[in-house]
């Protein structure tokens, strides 16, 4: 086998955008407005986006499915018994224990668990060979040590793990292991098989150091987490069905700032969960793949508990999606982060029960996007938000674009205000390029900072007079270039100085932002 390692380094968010900082402002209220030269107040420093990476580490093996045959260990199980040919592995009281490195291949059924105790320098190969596996005490696949755990679906056989209904632990204070396969060192599943996992008890698939899936069909079906690593998820492709009673897939170590992230390179994803679809506790990108998301029932789903997280795809600090097919349908964000956003291609479409998109800091779009937010609350908000280029649609009950939320009084989506920490000096809106086309239940564009246009097409349709703003700003909206079309609600036309002088609620907006 090439044993070579390739280290990955991705860079995330690293386009920055150097914003001008002399524009224009736009003086009437009709769709195609005069300008006259203003000082911008917006964009003076380099904070549209942020430079992160994700070092991703995999070996040439991973995405490697052979093994050899004439010197692995063939296990062949029956019930509740093993035939063993070859070293390296022992059956007892329906155990089957691996202790060295090898190539092990399984088949047939078998009513206990595989073990894999080894050396903390042994790398371990299971070969699921068309195998059925059901525990009776907790995980029908538990590696307690080895360097590497590889699983291998072989080619054109179909396998099933399902755990115990209720775990039975050595160490109760450890509460290890806690899915149906579960590894406590690096584990990689390849190969063009197919695995069935029945996770009754707690999670599907997890590892407490990095998970890495390089192909394979995936039918997960967790009580809690369908796939989880701990300190990273890669997945380079595969076919994955997911239901789950919590996230579907997630990463969360929440102790070092380096690791917790989710890495999504290709595959489809058919994902139902009853939280998050997608999670990392720190970094998310995803380069490719195709996406269909269900979260806490929907975006009509009726909450009583909106402590909980029901997003489609979440991130703790920063997310970049530079390509994929996204159709999500979530109770809560269907795309969010707690740190910048930047999507620079791709397809999605969003139904959301609260936002379409949410960054608490930067929000970027540009580059070959089509983003449909076909239902929400508010369709997109951030900080701080740069529109550069892509088709944008975007339908929503409150504000269309919301900048750092309100200060009215309104109570917000089903899951209350959104707050950001900030002053309106540095809350602003950037709009560069791209054909965009809203349509609010309130203000069409709610800017609670400063706003320009620069370039690309906007067409607002916003609430019916005395409702909403087309475009409401706390203070200048500056527009020397592009083409603005207003309808509905209190036109604004690039009115210098903030709020629409008739609403009667300058710099507002229905939602005081959560």
């Amino acid at each position: 086998m090439i044993t070579k390692r390739n280290r990955i380094t991705i860079a995330l968010l690293a386009t920055l955008m150097l914003l001008t900082t002399g524009c224009s402002t736009s003086t009437n209220n009709t769709s195609e407005t005069s300008t006259t030269t203003s000082a911008s107040t917006i964009g003076t420093t380099d904070t549209a986006g942020v430079a992160s990476t994700i070092a991703a580490e995999y070996s040439d093996e991973d995405t490697d499915a052979s093994w050899d045959n004439a010197s692995a260990t063939q296990i062949e199980f029956s019930g509740t018994s093993a035939t063993i040919s070859g070293s390296g592995a022992t059956a007892s009281d329906n155990i089957v224990t691996i202790t060295t490195s090898g190539d092990y291949i399984l088949s047939g059924d078998f009513t206990g668990s595989v073990v894999v105790s080894a050396s903390s320098s042994d790398i371990v190969r299971l070969v699921l060979n068309g195998v059925n596996i059901t525990a009776d005490k907790n995980s029908a696949i538990y590696c307690t040590e080895a360097d590497k755990l590889y699983i291998t679906l072989a080619e054109g056989t179909d396998n099933t793990v399902t755990d115990a209904a209720n775990f039975t632990y050595s160490d109760t204070t450890a509460e290890e292991p806690d899915a149906a396969i579960f590894s406590k060192d690096d584990l990689t599943i390849n190969g063009s098989g197919s695995l069935t996992v029945y996770a009754t008890y707690h999670n599907g698939i997890g590892t407490k150091d990095d998970l890495v899936i390089a192909a394979g069909t995936f039918l997960i079906d967790a009580a809690n987490d369908g796939l989880r690593g701990r300190d990273s998820v890669t997945i380079l492709d595969g076919s994955f069905t997911i239901t789950s009673g919590s996230d579907g897939i997630q990463s969360n170590n929440d102790e070092d700032t380096s690791k917790g992230w989710v890495l999504l390179e290709g595959g489809t994803y058919h994902i139902t969960s009853g939280n998050d679809a997608i999670q990392a506790e720190t970094l998310m990108e995803i380069s490719g793949g195709s996406f269909e998301l269900l979260t806490g029932g929907g975006s009509d789903a009726a909450m009583t508990d909106t402590s909980e997280s029901y997003k489609g795809i979440k991130a703790g600090t920063n997310m970049t999606i530079s390509g994929g097919s996204f159709t999500i349908d979530s109770s809560d964000d269907c795309v969010h982060a707690n740190g910048n956003i930047a999507i620079g291609g791709g397809e999605l479409t969003l139904s959301s029960g609260d936002d379409g998109m949410h960054a608490d800091g930067d929000l970027t779009v540009s580059g070959s996007v089509t983003l449909t937010v076909l239902k929400s609350y508010e369709g997109l908000e951030a900080k701080t938000m740069t529109l550069a280029d892509g088709i944008i649609n975007i339908n929503a009950d409150d504000d269309g674009i919301n900048i750092s939320g309100g200060n009215d009084s309104g109570t917000g989506g089903k899951f209350g205000e959104d707050h950001f920490n900030t002053g309106s000096s540095d809350q602003w809106l950037m709009i560069t390029g791209g054909t965009i086309t809203v349509t609010a239940g309130a203000d069409g564009i709610d800017i609670n900072g400063s706003g320009e246009m620069t370039g690309g097409t906007v067409d607002i349709t916003a609430a019916t007079l005395g409702e909403g703003d087309t475009i409401d700003s706390d203070g200048s909206f500056n527009r020397t270039g592009g083409t603005l079309t207003e309808t509905g609600g209190n036109a604004m036309g690039g009115n210098p100085g903030g709020g629409n002088p008739g609403s009667g609620n300058p710099g507002g907006g229905n939602k005081p932002g959560r």
